[in-house]
């Protein structure tokens, strides 16, 4: 795992050695593979390894473990693309230097992870591409190419984006989560959501055996759209950014949806997901506590309009400054050392001692299955 970071000379390479000389149909080739077997792309399939990981990075030295980048901070997002929304992955490459630049800027000290997921409708062949947590530009651009969306399948009147909510809430496994804090959860659309959360949908979308194993104690109790949403929050700050334009005719419907499931707080109508490197990081930030709102206009200019600004202004601002307040030890930081690569905190002042052998753990081995 190292400590190389996304940069955009790598971006423009992994570009180059996939082919990709275009902005528009990045996926055309995945989408056209997917329709012929049958099978989404490994990388980006919810039943290959249906549990994603989102761990701090160690490097060895001498005896112990070391944190070059600090605590890792794991970011899903997951855009619709059916309908008017088809071509949101074209856009999500396009913006993603901007994006993880963008992003980078408002969690100083931290290493983030960006899952960038796609989902459709139940009536689709494929209802959810959702690849694992990355932080290098060739991963990062390999997974967006393989993602194969429905676009104009499922109809209108709704999607179903609860499958990644119900993903993020029971199918993570985030260092955020397992020290005290959350990490970022957002949902793009225009349209309402289906409420259903079926146990035969789940076997479809995560694998037939998902209950006889990641799963066990979930079989025959699968929670409500509701339960859902609020084991989703307990486990990350979680959005739903609903696209609204003259192209979007269901965006007020959805607006309602999600603010009966979520809360206003959490509901957002944006004007263009051009703007998501702005957008994301504004709320990443507000919820951080490394930017304030009345630096919004200064930071971002025009694009931030007073209307963006008045609902940013809803959100539970600090909420992560309250959770790091509440841990058990300072939140890692680049430098700080670790007896074991599997441990969650670093040695504290006092503890470190010349004879603890750096070794290898099972948290080695999971790796970024």
């Amino acid at each position: 795992m190292g400590e190389r970071v996304f940069s955009k000379s790598d971006y423009l390479q992994a570009r180059e050695d996939l082919g990709i000389t275009d902005d528009n149909g990045v996926t055309a080739t995945a989408e056209l593979e997917a329709r012929e077997s049958g099978k989404l792309n490994p990388i980006v399939d919810p039943a290959i390894k249906p549990v994603r990981y989102s761990m701090i990075r160690l490097v060895a030295e001498k005896k112990h473990w070391v944190a070059k980048l600090g605590c890792p901070m794991d970011i899903e997002v997951s855009c619709d693309t059916t309908g008017s929304m088809q071509d949101e992955v074209d856009n999500q490459m396009r913006v993603l230097p901007d994006m993880y630049d963008a992003i980078s800027k408002v969690l100083p000290g931290c290493d983030p992870q960006l899952c960038l997921g796609i989902f459709g409708d139940c009536e689709d062949d494929f209802v959810l591409c959702r690849p694992q947590f990355e932080m290098e530009a060739p991963k990062i651009v390999r997974y967006l190419n393989a993602m194969a969306p429905q676009r104009a399948g499922g109809g209108n009147g709704g999607e179903d984006p609860q499958y990644s909510m119900f993903a993020r809430a029971y199918l993570t496994n985030a260092y955020t989560n397992n020290i005290g804090l959350k990490g970022y959860h957002f949902i793009i659309t225009d349209e309402p959501c289906h409420y259903d959360i079926d146990e035969r949908q789940i076997k479809r979308i995560f694998g037939e055996n998902i209950f006889d194993k990641e799963l066990k104690e979930m079989k025959g109790a699968i929670k409500s759209i509701n339960g859902v949403v609020s084991d989703l929050k307990d486990k990350a700050h979680a959005f739903v950014l609903i696209v609204n334009n003259r192209y979007h005719r269901h965006s007020g419907e959805a607006y309602d949806c999600y603010r009966d499931l979520y809360g206003r707080k959490s509901v957002i109508l944006i004007d263009s997901t051009e703007k998501l490197p702005m957008i994301l990081s504004a709320i990443i930030g507000l919820t951080e506590g490394t930017v304030e709102i009345t630096e919004l206009k200064e930071r971002f200019g025009d694009d931030m309009d007073s209307e963006l600004i008045k609902q940013l202004s809803n959100i539970e601002i600090g909420a992560q400054t309250k959770l790091r307040h509440a841990t058990k030890h300072p939140v890692p930081k680049a430098g700080d050392i670790f007896a074991k690569k599997g441990d969650l905190w670093p040695i504290q002042p006092g503890e470190l001692t010349e004879d603890e052998e750096a070794e290898e753990t099972v948290a080695d081995i999971i790796k970024y299955l």
